[in-house]
């Protein structure tokens, strides 16, 4: 099952995405990304052309950094027109859900479940910098 994954974000926050990816596991290349609104020019025909490119047979996974946000608005409207039900968006992004959900264990289309299960694994977290003392047992 071929999938092919599309980050799409206000500013460079998808090419950062695309950048740490290369870092950690050198499989950013691999992902196509959109930079919105750094410059005057219409995103529209890129999220098309990755929306076009996605065969019957594969799966297409577009990752957006804001629910409602323009960009993740003008990408679920592309995907709702194209018709694919093998085209997954998920909000929200963060590189913890871009790197669970590429390295999946399953190889085969990604279910709804499975997306959810990744997302739940990669929420933001809080992390304690403090170090409790321990009861004292005597």
């Amino acid at each position: 099952m071929e999938r092919s994954y599309l980050i799409a974000t206000h500013g460079k926050f998808a090419s950062g995405l695309q950048n740490s990816l290369n870092i950690l596991t050198g499989s950013g290349d691999t992902v196509q990304v959109i930079d919105a609104y750094v410059t005057d020019d219409d995103y529209t025909p890129n999220v098309q052309q990755f929306i076009q490119g996605v065969s019957e047979d594969s799966q297409g996974i577009v990752f957006t950094d804001l629910y409602g946000g323009s960009v993740n608005q003008k990408i679920a409207a592309e995907i709702m027109t194209s018709g694919k039900d093998n085209i997954m968006l998920v909000s929200n992004s963060n590189l913890a859900i871009i790197l669970s959900v590429m390295f999946h264990e399953n190889t085969g289309m990604l279910s709804k479940e499975d997306i959810l299960a990744a997302i739940q694994e990669s929420q933001v977290q809080l992390v304690s910098t403090t170090i409790e003392e321990e009861d004292d047992i005597f």
